[in-house]
């Protein structure tokens, strides 16, 4: 059965892609960028980086992928000399990609491969590279049963490990955006002992811990959810998915003049809230994933949900935060600066915002300069 709220969706859905062919420019073919349906390693070698693609398996039977690439001339054969690994871990409803999204002079992932170091790019569980399970497949309501939780607890953790066995070295360095930051600071502050030894240093873009002043567009939005909620429902629960529905949608609307709509969702987007952050949004804490009273006597052992504490973070951490950020707000970063204990520095730029750390053009000459001589310096 149809509902109300179901065939509203459909009219909103139907307004945008009616709005979108108005504003296409009449008589145009529509040229696609070559690098839109490439995955991570194909834009890779498309500039001629080296790539490889590793599976790793999580405690709890999730197979995560991850690429791995290295500089020009780099990386091509088992005597190539490599660098100190870094593993940069993307955002919410993101994916390494992320990393590589603009061209290698402008990418934080191609800039660390020139530098020498050897780059490792995290996907967690559910992204586009990292829908395989055991036993349970994406048409499976359990295998979208997770939060960020079991992300600090199991994906990471499998990762960091794989990536130290395959290099044989004894510890990386993480860098993490948004939500890559969430899951850093809940997974080594839990495994305090484990992150002492095997993170070298903890580069936070975008830190998010504490959402208690967000200002995101999303947060006032939120009566809205049911519209989102709807489309993922209709997509089997995966935001944007790999399908030629999908792929006809975004031609439709992110193609000549309409294309605003396309950059204007996506602020939106970047900024967007599932049930697990909307309790850091309520409860201005950092904790676990509440379940409700008879939920979290079950999962826990108490009717609350447990904090993560972000002072028991020992790794030496460096923040790197945008005046315009409408997601990490500088007072959330500055209550999470005086929580941890080895700071190494908080870098604030005038006119960043959120999406600019992985998207933006503006972000080279300042927040990847800053980082590659903080990252040098923790390398010595």
């Amino acid at each position: 059965m149809i509902t109300e709220r179901s065939k509203l969706s459909i009219v909103i859905l139907l307004l945008l892609v009616t709005v979108a062919e108005q504003q296409a420019p009449k008589g145009k073919k529509r040229v696609v960028d070559p690098e839109a349906y490439l995955d991570a390693c194909g834009i890779t070698l498309l500039h001629g980086y080296a790539c490889q693609e590793h599976s790793v398996l999580t405690k709890d039977g999730y197979i995560l992928k991850m690429q791995r690439l290295s500089g020009k001339g780099r990386g091509r054969s088992e005597k190539a000399k490599i660098g100190q690994p870094v593993f940069l871990q993307h955002g919410l409803f993101r994916s390494s990609i992320d990393w590589l999204i603009n061209r290698p002079d402008q990418s934080l992932a191609f800039l660390l491969a020139d530098a020498g170091y050897d780059v490792w790019l995290g996907n967690v569980r559910g992204n586009t590279y990292s829908k395989q399970h055991v036993s349970l497949n994406p048409t499976m309501k359990r295998f979208w049963r997770f939060t960020f939780d079991q992300m600090a607890e199991y994906d990471l953790p499998a990762m960091v490990d794989y990536v130290l066995d395959f290099t044989n070295h004894s510890s990386l360095h993480y860098v993490g955006y948004s939500q890559g930051n969430l899951i850093g600071f809940a997974c080594f502050s839990e495994a305090p002992d484990w992150a002492k030894d095997k993170i070298k240093s903890f580069h936070a873009f975008a830190p998010i811990a504490f959402l208690g002043n967000v200002k995101s567009a999303f947060a006032s939005l939120r009566p809205f959810f049911w519209f989102l909620n709807w489309m993922l429902e209709q997509f089997g629960k995966e935001f944007l998915p790999k399908r030629k529905f999908v792929r006809w949608l975004g031609e439709k609307l992110c193609a000549g003049r309409a294309a605003f709509l396309c950059k204007n969702v996506l602020l939106l987007i970047g900024d967007y809230h599932p049930k697990s952050v909307n309790a850091l949004l309520a409860t201005r804490s950092m904790q676990k994933f509440d379940y409700g009273f008879e939920g979290n006597m079950k999962h826990y052992g108490q009717p609350e949900p447990p904090l993560y504490h972000p002072e028991r973070n020992p790794v030496p951490t460096a923040m790197y935060c945008g005046s315009d950020d409408l997601m990490s707000d500088q007072l959330d970063v500055k209550r999470l600066s005086e929580q941890t204990r080895n700071l190494l520095g908080i870098y604030e730029y005038e006119g960043i915002h959120h999406l600019d750390f992985t998207w933006g053009l503006n972000v080279v000459s300042t927040v990847y300069a800053q980082f590659m001589q903080v990252l040098s310096a923790q390398c010595a």
